[in-house]
């Protein structure tokens, strides 16, 4: 080993030192179908989808930063992977929570017919 030193005099190892954080854990309350309904309207929201619409414009820059330029280390390149991980699953969360169920098609006479029915049922006639 000491003849690696005398070769390498400068070469330095960083040992990564883990630190164990304790966080203090928030009450998570399951969320009221008054709620749920509130967070599938967002997508009809112009903020909320401004907000969505930066999240996947930063995703693709990250991405052509990563694909297109020069790292000058790892570090860098890991921090920019990670940023294009955690966007992804911010969006992937953002589409499952706000996730519109798919209406069944229906025919729209026959749909009118339905709803005509139904009023014609309500009606009293007299005589």
């Amino acid at each position: 080993m000491a003849w690696y030193h005398a070769l390498f005099p400068k070469t330095i190892v960083e040992v990564p030192v883990y630190k164990v954080v304790q966080v203090k854990s928030l009450p998570v309350q399951p969320w009221s179908k008054e709620i749920k309904d509130a967070i599938r309207t967002l997508p009809s929201h112009p903020g909320f989808v401004a907000i969505t619409e930066r999240l996947a414009l930063q995703r693709q820059l990250l991405e052509a930063k990563a694909a297109n330029e020069f790292h000058k280390d790892l570090r860098e390149t890991d921090f920019i992977q990670s940023g294009i991980y955690w966007l992804n699953y911010v969006q992937y969360l953002i589409d499952k929570e706000t996730e519109v169920k798919q209406r069944i098609q229906r025919d729209p006479m026959a749909e009118e017919l339905e709803a005509f029915q139904q009023i014609d049922a309500q009606i009293e006639r007299v005589g």
